[in-house]
């Protein structure tokens, strides 16, 4: 199979996102989007019906519709869609006969949706127009409309708020703090719980605090303020308790951590169950007694039922990963707590959606999204789990893939280096995106190091500090295992990875001769500039605390790979991918090393990409070319006479 061949096969998956169940529990629906379309354009989602008969497709529009919601009441079912406004996405009710029509009018683009527990009003999240979007979703600016010209910088009169639209006649009223900008929210008796910050922009999300707002007055009172990140609010259904999520996070979206409890009446806090799961995602209420729960377990996901006092009653571990978007595990229950459903992916299965009997072992699945794409790779690799030992005898986990057909001897091997850091490789149909290097007949070793999600708390905190330290010797320690093992050959080691692997890739090249070839995507080459050019606060952790103090600045110029190349005798031909629209790890990040290589005299190329954010290109026509690119990188300098040995 060729490169060309496999990446057309894998733009043509389709994902499920937004999962929830009917009212009645006898139904799930889903956003269903393809990677991308043959218009050349990212491909729009539609909203879609699954149950034991089949599938049915409910919308139909121009555009993207996402963000399904059905009613608690009846059979009604919101969603948003920017069909009306491509790129701001507006309100839509779909009632029990069918019909769409749009509802409310909210000035800013939704991110979320809450019904009320009456069903009479919809409360949404609305992001104002000049925010940008997280690491996980592109890092883009967020627009609409006609061009800003010249761009101006967000300002303190943007915010991301809450309107409360009432269903009987549209009214659309703004109800959240007035100086705060919320990132995620749960309705509560008389208002909610939000997560929320008065800086709007990512920076703030590090810092944010658990808020909680009254609808009528619009005052906030302060309920917790987290050492650590928070995600996943969760309100009981007798609006008495709220669960949460807090841990240390690189990025909004990838938090991991252990499961707090916030008694609303008394503003205690509590920290449950963590001596048998720390690495929690997502939570939701069975009843006001119980809570079903996701999250990561090493290379897998564990998901089951904890008791509000911290009791696990149920749960279950498997070698999948359970996830919409690769980032937080989730599995939702049904509203009698008697069915679960998630989008289910694993090596060679590409993702579905399954539900099952909540006690029950074994998963049914209820949709056909991706038959076509199996039957694409006849040569699907062999994915082999690796155990070696890092710095200091800590034990790490990671994954080899390995073409199906090769030779006996040692292969060139890429190193593929995840981002976050509050990430980790899991048990997926496309493991670390690595599946065109692994067709093209290199060898792939996907790393976890200290610092990943899925081995707990303290585990997850190691690297603090200490970037590019001992979590650089972790994976150099691996590599040098894949050697031994007979699989890699040490002569022919290629590095890459995209945003902190981009950076652990910079890293590599600055201070190391080891590799023949790099590939650097969405990269960093200074703690310093990046902290000070980005939207994000990411750089106040990873290096041990605020720049401001000297100490934390002094490691963020030490460990920065811009910084070491007159140290080191720079030697790897380097290739860099970027977005131009990226606000997590600007392009200047990758002008910077790409020029210093070249004053060094190191053979590089800059691959900028319009249009395009932080990580995964949302363009078909430039995730495929940037592909061809990296693999071809690495034929030139990793392969013999162009063939694999």
């Amino acid at each position: 199979m060729t490169t060309e061949a496999a990446l057309h096969a894998l733009a043509s998956l389709r994902f499920a996102s937004d999962l929830c169940f009917s009212r009645d529990g006898d139904a799930l629906f889903a956003a269903i989007r393809c990677a991308s379309s043959e218009t050349g354009l990212p491909e729009p989602s539609r909203i879609w019906r699954f149950d034991a008969a089949g599938a049915r497709q409910l919308t139909s529009g121009p555009q993207t519709a996402v963000l399904v919601r059905p009613s608690p009441c009846d059979d009604r079912l919101a969603f948003v869609s920017d069909d009306d406004c491509p790129g701001k996405f507006a309100l839509f009710l779909l009632d029990t006969s069918g019909k769409i029509k749009s509802i409310g009018q909210v000035p800013g683009t939704i991110e979320d949706v809450r019904w009320s527990a009456d069903g009479n009003s919809i409360v949404v999240l609305s992001a104002d127009r000049g925010l940008n979007g997280g690491a996980t979703r592109a890092a883009t600016r967020i627009w609409w409309g006609e061009a800003q010209e010249p761009e101006i910088a967000a300002d303190d009169t943007v915010r991301r708020r809450l309107f409360r639209v009432m269903l009987a006649c549209g009214t659309t009223e703004e109800v959240g703090p007035r100086e705060h900008s919320v990132w995620e929210f749960a309705l509560v008796p008389g208002g909610a719980v939000t997560i929320a910050s008065r800086d709007a922009s990512e920076r703030g999300w590090h810092h944010a605090q658990l808020l909680r707002v009254d609808f009528d007055s619009r005052t906030v009172a302060v309920l917790h303020t987290p050492v650590w990140q928070l995600q996943g609010l969760a309100a009981s259904p007798d609006g008495c308790k709220l669960a949460f999520v807090e841990a240390w996070a690189s990025d909004r979206g990838l938090v991991a951590g252990d499961m707090s409890m916030l008694d609303l009446q008394s503003g205690q806090v509590s920290v449950l169950g963590c001596e048998r799961q720390s690495n929690l995602t997502s939570l939701q209420w069975l009843s006001s007694n119980s809570l079903c729960f996701a999250g990561w377990d090493r290379l897998g996901t564990v998901y089951g039922v904890m008791s509000a006092d911290g009791e696990i009653e149920w749960q279950q571990r498997e070698d999948v990963a359970l996830a919409e978007n690769g980032y937080t595990a989730r599995v939702i229950a049904s509203a009698d707590g008697k069915m679960i459903a998630a989008v289910r992916e694993s090596v060679g299965m590409p993702p579905e959606i399954y539900w099952k009997r909540l006690h029950e072992p074994e998963w049914t699945r209820i949709s056909e999204l991706n038959p076509h794409v199996m039957s694409a790779f006849p040569d699907y690799p062999e994915v082999r789990h690796l155990t070696w030992q890092g710095k200091d005898g800590l034990a790490l986990e990671g994954l080899l893939l390995l073409p199906r057909h090769r030779a006996s001897a040692p292969l060139p091997m890429i190193v593929d280096i995840h981002g976050g850091p509050s990430y980790a490789n899991k048990h997926s149909f496309n493991p670390g995106h690595a599946l065109p290097y692994v067709l093209a007949g290199f060898a792939v070793f996907l790393p976890n190091y200290r610092g990943n999600t899925g081995w707990g708390q303290d585990f997850a905190r190691m690297n603090l500090g200490d970037p590019a330290g001992a979590e650089f010797a972790d994976i150099q320690a691996g590599i040098d295992h894949c050697i031994a093992l007979g699989f890699a050959d040490a002569e022919r080691l290629g590095v890459t990875g995209s945003s902190y692997g981009g950076y652990l890739t910079n890293w590599a090249v600055a201070t190391t001769q080891r590799f023949k070839a790099a590939v650097s995507v969405s990269s960093i080459s200074s703690h310093v500039s990046c902290h000070y050019v980005c939207e994000h606060d990411f750089h106040a952790f990873i290096n041990g605390g605020p720049l401001t103090e000297a100490a934390n600045m002094q490691i963020a110029v030490e460990r920065s790979p811009l910084m070491q190349m007159h140290k080191h005798d720079p030697f790897t031909p380097t290739l860099f991918i970027h977005g131009r629209e990226d606000r997590c790890t600007p392009v200047s990040e990758a002008q910077q090393f790409y020029a210093g290589l070249r004053e060094h005299g190191v053979t590089t190329q800059l691959a900028i990409y319009p249009r395009e954010g932080h990580g995964s290109f949302r363009e078909p026509a430039h995730r495929i070319d940037s592909w061809v690119r990296r693999v071809a990188w690495f034929e030139k300098y990793l392969k013999l006479d162009g063939v694999a040995a």
